[in-house]
């Protein structure tokens, strides 16, 4: 027999309240203190530990880091990937949707763009790759809904010998991509509007964003300094 159900009181509703935000203040804070290491080459693990330990210890950080430096934009340097490499693995991917393809044009492994990318995942670079997959895919779509419509000539064989050609439509590929819808490469740029800022991300492929994280957090303190002055003066 099933459990009644019993609602929460507004105590118990306002403690998980406060809970959760705490939880969450506590990963912001061990996430931007482990950001912050990284960028200044220190130890990432050992900064995540001072961040999340407890009040009564001197390491503590009882309050969210500076985000003033992770919100600035900076030039990344990469050992063994020039500027102009950055821009032709990109060109290159644009034009054939194929990471093998652009990382064999500027003569690096697969598995070294990854790793490229991985170093800074909130750069241009990384964001040019999103754009880049996405131009190299409509042009493929484009090439495959052609193929899809207009179909392809197919021999026609009789006793061993071609006697003529047919035209073979594929139902199924067309199927797929009129439902074919993918993923956006920016949650708020349409992919028309990122093809247009496609030169930008080249000139600027060496530039280290905002972090994500840095500029949620910048806007919640902002929202509530202004909750607060807000009341202050009602």
């Amino acid at each position: 027999m099933a459990k009644p159900f019993v609602p929460w009181s507004k105590e118990k509703n306002d403690r998980y309240l406060a809970r959760q935000a705490a939880l969450r203040e506590q990963t912001d804070r061990s996430i931007i203190a482990g950001i912050a290491a990284f960028r200044e080459g220190k130890d990432v693990a050992a900064a995540i530990e001072a961040a999340n330990a407890p009040p009564d210890k001197p390491a503590a950080a009882t309050e969210l880091p500076d985000l003033a430096p992770l919100l600035e934009t900076r030039k990344v340097r990469v050992d063994g990937w020039t500027v102009e490499m950055q821009r032709d693995f990109i060109r290159t991917l644009a034009e054939t949707g194929c990471v093998s393809h652009a990382a064999k044009a500027v003569g690096v492994a697969r598995t070294t763009a990854y790793a490229m990318r991985q170093r800074a995942t909130h750069g241009t670079f990384a964001l040019a790759w999103d754009v880049a997959i996405q131009m190299g895919r409509r042009r493929l779509l484009d090439i495959a809904m052609e193929r899809a419509v207009e179909g392809r000539e197919e021999p026609v064989w009789y006793r061993g010998e071609q006697v003529g050609t047919r035209t073979v439509h594929n139902d199924r590929l067309l199927t797929f991509l009129l439902a074919h819808k993918p993923e956006p490469a920016h949650p708020e740029l349409t992919p028309d509007e990122l093809a247009a800022m496609f030169p930008r991300m080249l000139d600027s492929i060496d530039t280290l964003l905002p972090h994500p994280l840095a500029v949620r957090l910048a806007a919640e303190r902002a929202a509530a300094e202004q909750a607060e002055e807000d009341e202050f003066e009602s």
